[in-house]
């Protein structure tokens, strides 16, 4: 069983797209700790979050994806965190990864 290189790209963007969704369903749920019924609002989005990850193994393994194409998309997955990360400005100098 060989990983032809477009399976491994498509894999890799397909999970930097996951890692977008997920960290925009994050953002909404911290802007929702400002608003009324926070809690319930919090909840609700921490299971979208997990339905998101959740789905989108599934669907992977669904179609047959391997594990170097489960690891690419974990990678794509990573690479947008750390990209998010860094781009938010904490404005003091500890690294942004932890």
């Amino acid at each position: 069983m060989t990983m032809d290189v477009q399976t491994l790209i498509g894999a890799g963007f397909g999970g930097a797209a996951v890692g977008a969704l997920y960290l925009g369903l994050l953002w909404m749920s911290v802007q929702a700790l400002k608003g009324p019924r926070a809690a319930i609002a919090f909840i609700a989005l921490a299971v979208a979050r997990a339905a998101l990850v959740l789905g989108a193994l599934a669907g992977a393994l669904a179609l047959g994806a391997g594990a170097g194409a489960l690891l690419t998309g974990l990678a794509g997955f990573i690479v947008i965190r750390i990209l998010a990360t860094r781009r938010a400005d904490t404005g003091n100098e500890r690294p942004t990864w932890r």
